[in-house]
């Protein structure tokens, strides 16, 4: 079956000119690509990036689980602060795909300016972060767990 279809013919010409014209002509948000990943790789789990493009409403739930999961660990309830967190750190890698990948928008569901630009790079820079994080848990992880 797959050799009745001719793949190059399939997938040649699907990025025509019209597309990059369209893609070029939309219009381009006040708001900046490189402030929004700033604010959503180091300020995500409050949902300093939402508020910055003028998402209010989810904001604030963000902001409330991100402190409801704080009260909760307060509280010594830390199983219920965890579930917390996770979500938030879900939610801000989801948020993080959707800058890198240019799929987030501001209100007026405008692009946002730099992001031909800096996209590329900020996602590299985003993996290094990732991957630091990554090592810095490994690292207090197990020193954690062999400490007496």
């Amino acid at each position: 079956m797959a050799g009745d279809y001719d793949l190059d013919e399939l997938y040649a010409n699907t990025y025509t000119e019209d597309d990059r014209l369209a893609h070029q002509n939309q219009p381009i948000s006040e708001k900046k690509f490189l402030i929004a990943w700033a604010l959503a790789l180091f300020g995500g789990p409050v949902g300093a990036q939402r508020y910055y493009l003028g998402f209010l409403p989810t904001a604030i739930v963000k902001t409330t689980l991100f402190c409801a999961a704080l009260v909760c660990f307060s509280l010594d309830q830390v199983n219920l602060a965890l579930g917390f967190m996770a979500v938030v750190g879900a939610w801000t890698v989801i948020d993080l795909f959707l800058l890198l990948s240019g799929t987030m928008r501001d209100t007026k569901d405008h692009r946002l300016d730099g992001y031909t630009r800096f996209g590329g790079i900020c996602a590299a820079v985003t993996v290094v972060v990732f991957a630091g994080f990554l090592v810095i848990a490994l690292v207090i992880g197990t020193a954690s767990g062999t400490a007496q």
